[in-house]
């Protein structure tokens, strides 16, 4: 800078840009603004990411919660379970209430109610299972469902996926959130 003005500090005489850069450079500190950045970018991820898994809320910020939700049943012990065909034959599927820890559902045939209890980050047991009593012909997959649910003991909740496990072994059921329901 051939005609930068001349800044007088400690008796010498500097240009303008010296002195910025003077300001900006501890002396005997090279790097000095680089370092400060690299913490600035700490901090920032420190306090504004979260280094926990993902904490699931409600359905109203897009993620989903295991209870107040509506879990339609797509697998059955290793088995595709596949819609209704008619539109006014209900789905199997269970809904899990805060309130009381409740358990509800359809089965295929019946309804039904029960208790559920949630330990830990991963473990559930259900209890006190009781339904309707009405025939029909889908009752294998009722039966299945039920004994499902008093085998269960933990599960895997992923997005709106929730699986049924018992112990170590595969999933028993798998079920996907339904929005509209």
């Amino acid at each position: 800078m051939g005609n930068a003005r001349g800044v007088i500090s400690r008796g010498k005489k500097h240009t303008f840009e010296q002195s910025v850069n003077s300001c900006l450079i501890i002396p005997g500190q090279k790097n000095y603004m680089k370092r400060v950045l690299v913490y600035v970018v700490v901090l920032f991820c420190i306090a504004f990411c979260k280094c926990t898994a993902p904490k699931v809320v409600s359905a109203d910020t897009g993620l989903i919660e295991i209870t107040e939700t509506y879990w339609r049943l797509t697998e059955l012990k290793g088995k595709l379970v596949k819609p209704p065909t008619t539109p006014n034959k209900k789905e199997v599927h269970i809904k899990l209430t805060k309130e009381g820890n409740r358990l509800e559902g359809f089965a295929g045939c019946n309804g039904f109610g029960g208790k559920f209890e949630l330990r830990d980050s991963s473990r559930i047991s259900f209890s006190n299972i009781m339904g309707t009593m009405m025939a029909c012909s889908d009752l294998d997959t009722e039966n299945k469902l039920f004994d499902v649910l008093r085998e269960t003991d933990n599960y895997v909740h992923h997005g709106r996926h929730l699986m049924l496990i018992k112990g170590n072994k595969s999933p028993i059921a798998r079920f996907e959130a339904d929005y509209a329901k």
